[in-house]
């Protein structure tokens, strides 16, 4: 009895560390980002927060949990704020870098693809516009690591594993 005892807690223990030195993790982000070089002059400044959560170096639309771009407004285009969750938006977690990005409200856009290097902002019915030949700039404010929940839960069924054979 003594020995099966020691048998099921050492191999709680091995798999509960096991859990909690190995954790699979997704990493929220929050990015800051400018924009210069208009035409026109004016500057794009914004941030946004996300988290990729399928683990493809990509943090897509669907995982940006907050956005904000600002736009200084120019002698084309008015100053504007956008605020809703990009329509597209491809960031690169790997080179800190957008891919491609689109968002808009109302009647206003901001769009970004980085393989023709094409950049504009402005209306859609294409009274006010402006383009640019620079990229946005990407800071890293913060990174924070979040346990993925299946290794919590495996960590806690090992302990509770442990904690009732002690028990009984």
């Amino acid at each position: 009895m003594a020995y099966e005892l020691k048998k099921a807690l050492a191999v709680a223990t091995i798999i509960g560390a096991f859990n909690i030195f190995n954790q699979g993790s997704a990493s929220a982000v929050t990015f800051n980002f400018t924009q210069d070089g208009w035409s026109q002059g004016g500057i794009v400044t914004g941030s946004f927060e996300g988290e990729d959560l399928d683990s493809d170096s990509i943090i897509s639309e669907t995982e940006v949990t907050k956005f904000l771009l600002a736009w200084s407004g120019n002698q084309e285009v008015p100053t504007l704020e956008l605020t809703d969750i990009p329509d597209r938006w491809e960031f690169s977690t790997t080179q800190a870098s957008l891919i491609s990005g689109f968002t808009s409200e109302a009647t206003t856009f901001w769009s970004y693809d980085g393989s023709t290097g094409s950049v504009g902002i402005g209306g859609f019915a294409g009274i006010i516009g402006d383009t640019t030949q620079s990229a946005p700039m990407f800071e890293l404010v913060s990174a924070e690591t979040i346990p993925e929940p299946t290794s919590v839960v495996a960590s806690l069924v090992a302990l509770c594993a442990v904690l009732l054979k002690k028990r009984f």
